[in-house]
């Protein structure tokens, strides 16, 4: 559960704080959409391409879902919740935590579009696989959302937490070069089609990586903003 107090900073009010817990509320059903991927990626694993399309829709509503809490923290900013000096760092804030769900539901479907061979998959995925971007990009979520909970309440252990999620959008590129090396190991082996769609499926999750990193940069900069 997040704090309910942001009180060291006096403009806080009513307004703000129920945005700060609208943005929480988005982050944490932005955490939950990264987390259903990993049905799709499980499902393409067994070569189940009915269930990878089932996986991906599912995928999908938790994105429409994100994007109504988004919306709703939105209006509360244009309302006139937080100052001008610190009200667009929160806005870009909000909107890059909301790509982060954009994202994961670009990869699912770039997995459902068109089925890749079960014996090509399972070739290129046989110990590193699709399914460790994820985890990275879950843990790395989660540090994200506690690092924006102690946005205002603990600015510098907000840093510090926004450090770590660098850190670990970092180990999440070196799976990203290791995934992508192998799958150009086997490209005279499958058809471009087939490399083109396992490429760009982890291009995708490297992305999911990537906005997180971005959200937990903004975080810094909000956090300097209110007295590191």
């Amino acid at each position: 559960m997040w704090p309910r107090s942001f009180g060291r900073l006096s403009f806080f009010g009513r307004k703000e704080t129920l945005a700060i817990e609208t943005m929480l509320k988005e982050a944490k059903m932005v955490e939950e959409t990264i987390g259903l991927t990993e049905g799709v990626i499980k499902a393409a694993g067994k070569g189940d391409w009915t269930l990878v399309e089932a996986e991906s829709e599912r995928v999908s509503s938790s994105e429409e879902k994100v994007d109504l809490i988004h919306r709703e923290g939105m209006v509360m900013i244009s309302e006139g919740a937080f100052f001008a000096g610190i009200r667009e760092d929160i806005l870009n804030l909000m909107e890059t935590i909301n790509n982060i769900a954009d994202y994961s539901k670009d990869a699912c479907r770039i997995v459902a579009q068109y089925p890749i061979k079960l014996e090509d998959y399972q070739a290129v995925f046989s110990a590193d696989n699709p399914m460790s971007l994820i985890k990275k990009a879950e843990d790395a979520m989660l540090t994200l959302e506690l690092c924006i909970s102690q946005l205002f309440s603990n600015p510098r252990e907000s840093v510090k937490l926004a450090m770590d999620v660098e850190r670990k959008e970092e180990e999440g590129d070196e799976i990203k070069a290791r995934l992508i090396k192998k799958i150009f190991q086997r490209r005279n082996s499958m058809d471009v089609l087939t490399l083109l769609e396992l490429k760009d499926l982890v291009l995708w999750l490297d992305n999911v990586l990537d906005a997180i990193e971005e959200a937990s940069d903004i975080a810094i900069i909000i956090a300097a903003k209110s007295g590191v």
